[in-house]
């Protein structure tokens, strides 16, 4: 029988200021629900927007289901409907080349296998419906703050942060479906006669993305690029800069960009839905120009935002930026998903039971195909030349791994290390059955965001939704699709790798720097749920070992002498069909929404 998460009740630091009102709100699906209800004790919508207090509380409902939660939290049977992000029981990154859930019963392993649809993929990672919830509650706070008894400059500071909060919502619809269904005002039905009204049917990819933009464009003209320290947390200008500067690199990479569609599609009406249906190289311009904007918002006008330097030792430099909710490179985050660990996060994220204190963690490894991504820290690529059924000494493996970039050894957890670093208590895997760390595929587990978790004490990580680092990568991809600056293509690079003591790259060409972009990128944005849709976008998702074929790890035997030895664990399933998500059959029968094509 099929187990589910609880969507559970994430805030971000302003949400300090909620109070029952607003949780028992939400706990009814949405606010809009419980606010317009008939007339009775309850309290009304008008009510609500006459007070400053139950405003603010509104517009933190509006965070609440607008944000991001990409990692996997919270499960209790019966509860399906908070079925929403991240893959069932794991992370996405399960789902492609980067790792693998040990544990069969996540809803990467269906991904992996490919069998999953329009019938069932709600079950595995992505509920449309809760998007609309948020954008519903956001499209209600748009129409009424006016009645709010703000200052005119207040009233247009919130309701940007609700304008953006709709659009990111839009776009978490976009990168799975393509276009989809706008929606850009409260939708009721009084009558049969407004049944019409509510059945809106999917608008084109190039019409979403607009809508998107223009909404960006529009919330940046009235953020704020900071708030008192009691506010982080809060939507800022560099926000809305950096969705916009995200939906226009996905609209110009190939899998949008272009004449010829993924799968071929005869109807002119369906082919508009999943992606222009022209090259325009200028769109690599206006995305290129977007991601420089946040780099100079960020530089010359935020106060405060820059790459973190912090720390002496790099390895502690990166993996601080993960675990730290004050580090300064973060432009959003999603807030704290509670005041304690959760049991099913540690249950989830972290390895074996070190600190999961049960008999069944999900186990996520990190797979030899994506640690090849990583080079040695000197710059220069490592050496993996195993064959499969040839037993190697554990030396070296251990010294192949810790020859690697810094950000490798602050993201995996792999034999012979500690899992808390300074405590001296070093985990072999091989001897470590009873603690289940010979149970993983690929070379080691999942470190990064889970340093310092532990059950029932210390809160798990925020989801960070935008940190500066993309943007320099971001700005490096498009610069170079549009054949740009090469001294600004290898300065974004450089900028990142200096950050991690990793040496610089020189500009070579076109084709050589989109491999080094694209390594870059894997290596910097590794786990944070850009892989997974940049393959996509790349269109490289069938490629072998990417998201189909082989999957490799190292396997370890223990004895006198221990070995390790190359071992493929699984053959993934790809059909290009895959590029896009179904809509849920469920939507396809209301007769309105077009399916995308393969489904």
């Amino acid at each position: 029988m099929k187990r589910s998460l609880i969507h559970t009740l994430m805030k971000p630091i302003v949400f300090n200021k909620l109070i029952l009102w607003s949780i028992a709100c939400l706990l009814l699906g949405s606010c809009n629900r419980y606010l317009e209800k008939p007339e009775s004790s309850d309290i009304k919508l008008e009510d609500v927007f006459a007070s400053r207090e139950r405003t603010e509380q509104f517009l933190w409902s509006v965070y609440r289901t607008c944000s991001i939660f990409e990692f996997p939290y919270y499960w209790a049977s019966g509860e399906n409907g908070f079925y929403h992000y991240g893959a069932t029981y794991t992370i996405v990154a399960a789902a492609d080349d980067e790792a693998d859930a040990y544990s069969n019963i996540t809803g990467a392993e269906a991904f992996n296998k490919g069998n999953w649809g329009s019938s069932d993929i709600y079950w595995y990672e992505f509920r449309s419906e809760f998007c609309y919830k948020g954008i519903r509650n956001a499209n209600i706070f748009i129409e009424n703050i006016d009645k709010s008894p703000f200052s005119d400059a207040e009233k247009a500071s919130m309701k940007a942060e609700a304008v953006f909060l709709r659009a990111l919502m839009h776009f978490d619809l976009m990168q799975r479906l393509g276009g989809v269904a706008i929606v850009d005002k409260v939708l009721k039905v009084s009558s049969a006669a407004d049944i019409p009204e509510v059945r809106v049917p999917r608008s084109t990819y190039a019409e979403t993305v607009d809508f998107i933009v223009n909404s960006c464009d529009e919330a940046a003209k009235n953020l704020p690029s900071a708030y008192e320290s009691k506010y982080r947390g809060r939507i800022v200008k560099g926000a809305a800069l950096a969705l916009k500067a995200r939906v226009l690199l996905y609209a110009a990479s190939p899998l949008f960009n272009t004449a010829q569609s993924y799968v071929p599609v005869g109807d002119p009406k369906l082919r508009e839905l999943i992606g222009y249906t022209s090259y325009d190289p200028n769109r690599w311009k206006l995305a290129a120009d977007a991601s420089k904007a946040v780099l100079d918002w960020a530089a010359n006008e935020s106060g405060w935002c820059e790459l973190y330097k912090g720390k002496s030792n790099p390895v502690d430099r990166y993996e601080e930026i993960f675990i730290n909710p004050s580090v300064n490179e973060t432009i959003l985050d999603a807030g704290l998903m509670g005041t304690s660990t959760n049991n099913y996060f540690v249950r989830f994220m972290t390895p074996g039971t070190v600190v999961y204190t049960g008999s069944d963690p999900i186990n996520i490894g990190v797979t030899l195909n994506f640690t090849k991504f990583y080079q040695k820290a000197d710059g220069t690529d490592q050496t993996w030349d195993e064959q499969e059924g040839v037993d190697y000494p554990y030396t070296q493996y251990r010294q192949k791994l810790k020859e690697l970039d810094p950000r490798f050894q602050a993201s995996v957890f792999y034999s012979g290390e500690e899992w808390a670093r300074g405590t001296g208590t070093v985990y072999h895997f091989y001897e470590q059955h009873g603690k289940l760390l010979d149970a993983y595929n690929g070379v080691g587990f999942l470190r990064k965001f889970a340093k310092g978790v532990s059950n029932g004490s210390n809160p798990p990580p925020k989801w960070i939704t935008f940190r500066l680092a993309e943007f320099y990568l971001n700005y490096a991809e498009a610069l170079n699709e549009m054949n740009g600056d090469g001294g600004q293509i290898v300065w974004a690079l450089n900028e990142v790798r200096r950050r991690v003591n990793m040496p610089d790259y020189a500009y070579t060409n076109q084709e050589d720097m989109r491999r080094k972009i694209r390594r870059e990128r894997g290596v910097e944005l590794a786990f944070e749920e850009h892989r997974y849709f940049d393959v996509r976008r790349w269109m490289i998702a069938g490629d072998e070992g990417v998201m189909r074929g082989g999957m490799y790890g190292l396997r370890l035997k223990g004895g006198a002498n221990p070995t390790y030895r190359l071992e493929k664990f699984e053959d993934r399933v790809w059909n290009d069909k895959m590029y896009l998500y179904p809509f849920r059959v469920s939507e396809i029968n209301l007769g309105y929404i077009q399916q995308n094509p393969g489904w």
